[in-house]
């Protein structure tokens, strides 16, 4: 049985560590590395979730088209992330935070895929916030590059360990990774 057919058939466990595979013996899962600019960086573990399983096992071994550009979004709701989050449904669940300069969601800038991981912690995503008193509480990866889209597709999405709060100028950093390992 491969990853695909443990999916569709509901063979798989979410555990604290990630989205187990039975049968296949794979673990799936993704981390947000964030910070506010000049202060220590903190690791979220993500939820892949359902659309992003969809989407990464389509193009694995379906035949779905890849995506070639994926994007960080952040929100500021007060929410604890559901695997049934969309990315028709993320802006509007989460409150998508877009207060800040940059004219479109920021790059997800990913290396090379090593070892069953590949992440953009050399060169992560930056938001200079706009305005002041802002509270960023989480992060996604998602297909589309418009603050505030309703399109694409949405791979992951945490809530950060501590909320985040900035001013006008203040620059927040983030990285996302994604790693399947062999267990």
């Amino acid at each position: 049985m491969d990853i695909r057919d443990e999916y569709l058939a509901g063979n798989f466990a979410r555990t604290e560590e990630g989205i187990y595979f039975h049968e296949a013996g794979i673990l799936a899962k993704g981390v947000f590395v964030v910070s506010k600019r000049g202060e220590p960086e903190e690791y979220s573990e993500n939820l892949v979730v359902d659309q992003g399983l969809d989407y990464i096992l389509g193009a694995a071994v379906a035949a779905t088209s890849p995506i070639s550009n994926w994007y960080i979004a952040t929100f500021s709701g007060d929410v604890t992330v559901l695997s049934t989050w969309t990315a028709a449904s993320f802006s509007a669940s989460a409150t998508e935070w877009t207060n800040y300069d940059e004219t479109t969601r920021p790059v997800w800038s990913r290396g090379s895929v090593v070892s069953g991981a590949v992440d953009s912690f050399a060169s992560k995503a930056s938001f200079t916030s706009s305005a002041d008193t802002q509270t960023i509480r989480g992060a996604a990866l998602i297909s589309a590059s418009g603050k505030g889209a309703i399109t694409g597709t949405l791979i992951a999405a945490s809530r950060f360990p501590s909320d985040k709060n900035l001013d006008t100028g203040e620059i927040l950093d983030i990285g996302y990774g994604l790693q399947l390992t062999a267990v």
